[in-house]
């Protein structure tokens, strides 16, 4: 597990992403993992400078989940400390407990929340949610009972212009312990027109990952340019004194 956790510390200059969310709330953020001690049990995280101020407080229970190839590594702990300024920008995670499991997606998910109706028999519908989406496939979130291996159709709402309709093959079944049950579903089925519109949602999901890489490259540019003035400015400093000290 050190191994694994290890692994994830970045390399070089690709950022590796994460999923953030905060005392169980269903709204979930990315982030980049900067840092992780598996011997002191943290990690940091750098996060978009707009989520400090309402979402995230010092002892928030947290779990974070980061994709890295086949393997995904979900950990939770509680945020020990928050720090943004020129030098840092992230939150300290204090960790309790790790978990790790090989990934079956085939495509990139995405964490969302998008309520949904499910067509599950002939003239009959029920109301969901849908927590993660890709091109192939989703999660949903169900108060009602659907047979494993049995195609239903759904209708995800993700604006109110806006409805993809596709048929998926439920795969999995999973009793969520606060009650109702989480679906793995696969996309079996879906017509040009709503295939078009899953792939722009996943675009601008995409595209969303990509403002917060480049938001993490930005900062750290502005703290080496701020260290290379800092370091510039002391050897003027002490040329000046010397300087005036020959004179």
């Amino acid at each position: 597990m050190v191994k694994l956790l290890n692994d994830l510390l970045p390399q070089n200059d690709s950022p590796i992403f994460c999923r953030v969310s905060i005392n169980n709330d269903e709204k979930w953020v990315h982030g980049i993992i900067t840092y992780i001690n598996m011997e002191k049990n943290i990690a940091e995280i750098f996060l978009s400078a707009k989520y400090f101020k309402s979402y995230f407080n010092e002892g928030s229970k947290i779990v974070v989940k980061s994709l890295d190839e086949n393997i995904e590594t979900l950990f939770s702990g509680s945020v020990s400390k928050k720090v943004i300024s020129i030098r840092k920008q992230a939150i300290t995670i204090q960790i309790n407990k790790v978990l790790s499991y090989n990934n079956q997606r085939k495509y990139e998910r995405f964490r969302v929340n998008y309520p949904c109706r499910i067509r599950y028999e002939e003239n009959v519908s029920y109301i969901a949610s849908i927590s993660d989406i890709s091109l192939g496939g989703g999660l949903i979130h169900s108060d009602d009972l659907f047979e494993e291996g049995k195609n239903i159709g759904i209708d995800m709402f993700v604006t109110p212009k806006i409805t993809i309709s596709f048929t998926g093959k439920v795969i999995r079944r999973i009793a969520d312990k606060k009650g109702g049950y989480n679906y793995g579903v696969q996309l079996v089925d879906i017509d040009d027109a709503n295939h078009n519109l899953l792939f722009e949602l996943i675009e601008y999901l995409q595209t969303q990952k990509k403002h917060l890489a480049q938001e993490w490259k930005m900062f750290n540019r502005l703290k080496y340019s701020v260290y290379a003035i800092s370091i510039f400015g002391i050897f003027l400093l002490i040329f000046i004194v010397f300087a005036s000290k020959a004179i």
